[in-house]
């Protein structure tokens, strides 16, 4: 079957990457080239989108067409595929190079996705998966920026396919013979973390959070990884352990429990060298183990690290621009405080001594306040040099933050000189690049962890005005619903006539833990 001329120059973008793609073909000629049955129906493109308009977030789904694609193509696939390469990126890493896991993996396998689709190539629910939720974010980002409705629609038609296709995809994951590649699945896997966050909603992002850890203990520890392998390990693993920071209230949940037991029941546990419930190791010295050098079998298997130590391979530096120490002292101070909830609820008997908590909160808390920061001479630009310092600072100071409340539950007052480090760093950033919205982790996550915290009405106006531009300029909700959970803690604080309602509080309460952060 021939293509058309449009959707040849299709190819050429999703295959070559090429900036420039040609307007599409006149009405009526799809038609006369292509099977009546294949094309989609798609009621909310009625006109043709000019090659110029592209980026151009005032263009509505209303001004796209059918563009000479199959039926499984959606029409405005190119222009949410390259608002996502231009655009959303930098919601997922602050680092702006070209050897970024969104750079070398997810944008090249949506494109080849793409590509596949218009031939008319059989694809995997795994692939599907990852196209159409890469093309909901994007969908969502638009819907905001814009302020078409219409966007935002489309974005929850992509999102529910995506779905469709994981559920299909996890019916058949370990499947022998394979059906899709491990790459593939655990990509689709982490889109559809992406989608629930960007979109705001934790409590399915914990479910494919869960599912992620399911499939890479079973199908991903065991293999030999090849560095694409460790680039999205290592992406599942950060987002996870920030996750996990917050969703505290999650660990009894009867997915996890299901998981846990497959897990252990499946004869390939022991490929895992830290524990199923993040709960503490056995190190005394935090000193002499920061500085133990992990070999490679720990450095890729101890999933959630468990052993603190240095391993020269990671790429966390590479990736989100944070030392791997950083992240273990944030899993140890999980750790601690899951040790701390098993106490007050009475579980005493896998609890450490009240002698041994005291210690180790005291070392983790030296050690976090004495974190030096990295160097940074790698990074050949200084505005991406800058950038990584501000957020270092922000991190190490809500790092602090949230291990006094986690583990000491002091009281706010307490906390307000690193409130307002967080604020400084996270306004400096702004200020040395207001044209990228730097939502990643990196900068969400202390921004969420202080803005609690504040207690000073300029701090809060200042951190509302974060969140409100990080919103606007993204266009995701995760930023205007963050701030509508930290509004309300604010205001409890006030009702309580007292600042001792933590974040903490409202999420074992009446806070619904899911929609939290």
């Amino acid at each position: 079957m021939p293509l058309s001329p449009w959707s040849q120059a299709l190819l050429h973008f999703t295959l070559d990457g090429q900036e420039n793609v040609p307007s599409p073909p006149p009405p009526g000629y799809l038609d006369a080239v292509m099977d009546q049955d294949t094309l989609e129906d798609d009621s909310a493109a009625n006109e043709y989108l000019p090659t110029s308009y592209f980026l151009d977030h005032s263009i509505s789904p209303t001004s796209l067409t059918s563009m000479g694609t199959t039926k499984a193509v959606p029409q405005d696939a190119v222009f949410l595929l390259k608002h996502y390469a231009s655009a959303v990126i930098s919601l997922m890493t602050p680092l702006r190079h070209s050897k970024t896991p969104w750079h070398v993996l997810f944008i090249p396998h949506t494109k080849s996705c793409l590509a596949g689709l218009v031939l008319g190539d059989h694809m995997t629910d795994a692939s599907l998966c990852a196209f159409y939720g890469t093309l909901a974010i994007s969908a969502f980002s638009l819907g905001g920026v814009s302020g078409f409705r219409t966007w935002s629609e489309k974005a929850v038609i992509y999102k529910h396919k995506a779905q469709r296709h994981a559920r299909m995809m996890l019916a058949t994951a370990y499947n022998v013979p394979k059906v899709a590649k491990y790459k593939s699945i655990l990509m689709a896997l982490l889109t559809m973390v992406q989608v629930t966050m960007l979109s705001g909603n934790r409590r399915e992002s914990e479910y494919y959070f869960v599912e992620a850890e399911k499939f890479v203990r079973l199908r991903g520890l065991p293999r030999k990884k090849s560095r694409k392998v460790r680039l999205l390990h290592h992406c599942y693993v950060f987002e996870r352990i920030i996750h996990e920071s917050i969703f505290i209230c999650g660990a009894n949940s009867r997915q996890r429990h299901h998981v846990h037991a497959a897990i252990e029941t499946s004869g390939l546990g022991n490929y895992s060298l830290d524990s199923l419930s993040f709960r503490l190791s056995g190190w005394k010295n935090l000193d002499q183990e920061m500085m133990r050098v992990r070999g490679k079998e720990e450095g890729e298997n101890d999933l959630h690290l468990e052993r603190p130590g240095f391993w020269s391979n990671t790429l966390y530096p590479e990736i989100f621009g944070i030392p791997e120490p950083w992240v273990i002292l944030l899993s140890q101070v999980i750790r601690l405080g899951k040790e701390k909830d098993a106490t007050e609820a009475d579980d005493a008997s896998n609890c450490i001594s009240l002698k041994e908590f005291s210690g180790r909160a005291k070392t983790l808390e030296d050690y976090i306040n004495k974190l030096p920061l990295p160097s940074l001479d790698h990074i050949p630009s200084e505005l991406d040099r800058e950038i990584i310092k501000n957020m270092l600072n922000a991190m190490q100071n809500a790092l602090a933050i949230y291990f006094y409340r986690r583990i000491h539950d002091v009281d706010s007052s307490l906390l307000q000189q690193k409130v307002a480090g967080v604020l400084d760093h996270l306004l400096r950033c702004e200020d040395t690049d207001s044209t990228v919205v730097h939502g990643s982790a990196g900068f969400i996550w202390p921004a969420f962890i202080a803005a609690c915290e504040a207690e000073d009405s300029l701090a809060q106006v200042s951190f509302s005005d974060w969140f409100v531009n990080s919103a606007r300029r993204s266009g995701l909700s995760c930023f205007t619903e963050t701030l509508a959970n930290i509004q309300r803690i604010w205001q409890e604080k006030t009702s309580a006539n007292g600042k001792s309602v933590t974040w903490l509080d409202l999420m074992k309460s009446t806070m619904p833990f899911q929609q939290l952060f």
